[in-house]
């Protein structure tokens, strides 16, 4: 998570071993995610919001339907006390991709797809003022 880290500390991903042909740090376990995720919800990717530069992330707009762990912040706090509108914003993980576009190895992304019912473990980027995906496993399809 090297791109929301703005010390010059070396952040796990970036010394942890890779496997070498995915180019992939280690999966973390059900329970450290659990355990290193500020928010677990299942919900329904509503959105998909594409950024229009090259830096910028994309957003996902995801419908809770249920809280694992945490206090969401959602996007419209007063329509979510009054059961409406429980939504949260997701900043997605853009991939990085050598000059031929080519995605570079080790890199991920969040996988989400508007209409999908997923679970994810969430963290808050203080910097970025939103949630972001935990880790490259950190979400998965659930049946609808």
């Amino acid at each position: 998570m090297t791109d929301i880290i703005d010390n010059h500390e070396p952040s796990p991903e970036d010394v942890l071993p890779r496997d070498e042909v995915t180019g992939l740090p280690p999966a973390l376990s059900q329970d450290e995610l659990f355990e290193l995720a500020e928010l677990v919800v299942k919900g329904r990717i509503r959105k998909i919001i594409w950024a229009k530069d090259k830096t910028s992330p994309h957003l996902a707009r995801l419908e809770v339907e249920k809280i694992v762990k945490g206090e969401p912040q959602y996007r419209f706090p007063r329509m979510a006390k009054l059961g409406f509108s429980k939504i949260v914003e997701v900043k997605m993980r853009r991939i990085k991709r050598d000059k031929g576009g080519r995605k570079l190895p080790g890199e991920w992304s969040d996988g989400y797809r508007a209409g999908d019912r997923i679970m994810t473990h969430l963290f808050w980027d203080l910097d970025g003022g939103g949630y972001r995906t935990l880790w490259w496993n950190a979400v998965w399809q659930t049946p609808n």
